[in-house]
């Protein structure tokens, strides 16, 4: 299993990101960087890892959720208690919705069993869709597809940027794109 596939960014100027949290259902495998929705029910669970684009359905009509800051799949000991993970552990994660930039290099042309992609400036400005990747070994996990996000169906993910190796912007410094700059929006039925 991937870990840390998507990353809230801060940039060399600073900033911060804020992290909210939700108790974890039982059997819960998701680790750092992995997308987490907040069910009906009021806890954490990750969306299918089946190769196709998180749809709001996926999620559940609360529509809440964000990215896990950790989790069971990724180490053994909940950190806030020293005791292994239980039913009901509290797990923080950067919500969507709020402005926050996220960062991947897990990027790829359509379908998640697609091969990965180079991004590129046109990318900059587009609204993807998330998705979970089988190719490779290990899979490239969690990330951006190189498909249009529809508004009110998909969960959608807005391109704010792209970053060579040394993570700055291609625009500058004329590299080749290694990173992709996002904001995931909050899910909506209705299209704006």
């Amino acid at each position: 299993m991937p870990s840390r596939d998507i990353m809230p960014y801060v940039s060399p100027l600073g900033g911060t990101y804020e992290t909210r949290h939700g108790s974890m259902t039982a059997a819960q495998a998701f680790a750092a960087g992995e997308p987490v929705a907040v069910v009906d029910a009021g806890t954490l669970t990750e969306p299918d890892q089946d190769t196709t684009e998180i749809i709001i359905t996926d999620i559940d009509s609360a529509g809440f959720g964000g990215i896990a800051c950790y989790g069971p799949g990724e180490i053994d000991i909940d950190p806030k208690t020293g005791a292994a993970f239980a039913t009901g552990a509290q797990i923080p994660y950067w919500p969507w919705g709020q402005g926050i930039l996220f960062i991947t290099s897990n990027f790829w042309a359509t379908g998640g069993s697609a091969t990965a992609v180079t991004p590129l400036q046109t990318d900059v400005g587009e609204a993807y869709q998330m998705t979970y990747a089988t190719a490779g070994a290990p899979v490239l996990g969690w990330g951006l597809e190189q498909t249009a996000g529809v508004r009110g169906t998909d969960l959608v993910c807005l391109v704010h940027d792209v970053l060579d190796a040394n993570f700055a912007p291609i625009r500058i410094s004329s590299g080749t794109g290694v990173y992709l700059l996002f904001e995931i929006e909050a899910p909506s039925t209705a299209a704006p």
